[in-house]
């Protein structure tokens, strides 16, 4: 080769390495973390979050007392808390029903008092009336007997003085029989209808005895003390008030959970019957549940009264549930699979930067690091699919600052 040649081959060769160096010295500049390019499957989805629920609970609130709508609130057992079957739980102000007990008590006392005094006063009256009536039958005995002598031991005027005092006599024993069946009438009339008052006023004692013994709940079920959310999102306290069909709290099977989710409006056509899911707790976002939707609103609703946002509500079946971990009203976060794209690469977004010839990665190389287009396909929240130039296992440069390259580059 001639002088002029290396010259020039020369020249060329400082020139690649110089914008090799400036290349590797930018890359390196911005350099973030390296991850590994993957193959397997690429999961797209929708956003699903909502509380835990037990699918079997009792769930406790004011008792059915006829004619009685409204309760107050004086006990709740403590929220968490682990309880026996029959421990108390839930207790309601019984004051009203007290203080009518005691009404009932007293009317109950008077009745009964008033029965004793009839009887007394029966037995007394009907003493006096069979002493008089045994007078009476005694001066009619004794008026027989003189009647009975010869008339030769007295004179007519004795005689006709003795029949007066038998007629009288008579006349009493008829009337104090008369009398006295009477007053037994009268007095077992009074004491019946005595008898009957003390029989209602019973039974209402023994009815608001029952209905004071139903104003404390007891637990149906050993288990743990949850308490229910109402509309408002909100939850009952001692003093509160509450309606008759209202619930309380509740204590759940913990042994079989299911999940309430609500889609965004935006997502709800993407939604499907027997969809997977995968869930992370709040409580413990490192564990994944998994699950599939089991039940779907016929119709998008307000998320809350208080809270516009269009929601979809979802029911999903969980796999497997861990009492000690899971308790109802646990808020979870996850994803509902609409589409997986199987066996494929794919890398996390920000290692995709986009340049005038298109979308591009930077590989890390066995003496640095090269630029490399790609080509790419689907993908999700987190993840997207690399169609062509890059292998399963490729180290790809996550950059710092990948979100404002990509609007500067495009």
């Amino acid at each position: 080769m001639s002088r002029r040649s290396l010259a020039i081959l020369a020249v060329v060769v400082a020139i690649v390495s110089i914008g090799w160096v400036a290349q590797n010295r930018l890359l390196a500049s911005r350099e973030g973390e390296w991850v590994e390019a993957t193959r397997g499957d690429l999961v797209m989805g929708v956003d699903v979050t909502g509380v835990l629920e037990a699918v079997e609970s009792a769930r406790l609130g004011p008792p059915q007392i006829p004619d009685k709508w409204d309760f107050k609130i004086s006990m709740m057992a403590p929220e968490g808390s682990e309880v026996k079957q029959g421990q108390p739980v839930l207790g309601f102000d019984a004051s009203e029903l007290q203080r009518t007990l005691e009404e009932k008590i007293a009317e109950r006392d008077s009745a009964r008092k008033q029965i004793e005094k009839a009887q007394a006063d029966l037995a007394i009256r009907k003493e006096e009336e069979e002493l008089s009536l045994a007078n009476a039958q005694a001066r009619l005995r004794k008026a027989d007997l003189k009647l009975e002598a010869p008339d030769v031991l007295r004179g007519s005027n004795e005689r006709r003085q003795i029949e007066l005092e038998q007629a009288l006599a008579r006349q009493e024993i008829h009337h104090r029989r008369g009398r006295l069946a009477s007053f037994a009438a009268a007095a077992t009339r009074e004491i019946a209808l005595l008898t009957e008052k003390e029989s209602r006023a019973a039974a209402a004692v023994a009815d608001i005895q029952d209905r004071i013994q139903m104003m404390t709940v007891r637990a149906p079920r050993a288990g743990t003390v949850v308490y229910v959310t109402n509309w408002r999102n909100e939850k009952k306290k001692v003093g509160d008030s509450c309606w008759r069909m209202e619930r309380v709290l509740e204590i759940p099977d913990l042994s079989v959970m299911t999940a309430r989710g609500e889609v965004d409006e935006a997502n709800a056509g993407r939604v499907r019957m027997d969809q997977p899911a995968t869930l992370r707790l709040d409580a413990h976002p490192d564990e994944e549940l998994a699950g599939r939707i089991t039940m779907i609103a016929k119709t998008v609703q307000r998320q809350s009264p208080r809270t516009p946002l269009k929601i979809l509500k979802v029911d999903i079946a969980l796999d497997g549930s861990d009492p000690d971990k899971m308790r109802p009203g646990m808020r979870f976060r996850g994803r509902l699979e609409t589409a997986r794209a199987r066996n494929v690469i794919s890398v996390p977004h920000d290692a995709i930067l986009t340049s005038a010839e298109g979308p591009i990665a930077v590989r890390k190389t066995m003496t640095g690091q090269e630029m490399v287009r790609v080509e790419l396909g689907r993908r999700n929240d987190e993840r997207i699919e690399v169609v062509n130039g890059l292998d399963a296992g490729d180290r790809i440069l996550l950059k710092k600052g990948a979100a404002e390259e990509e609007g500067t580059g495009s």
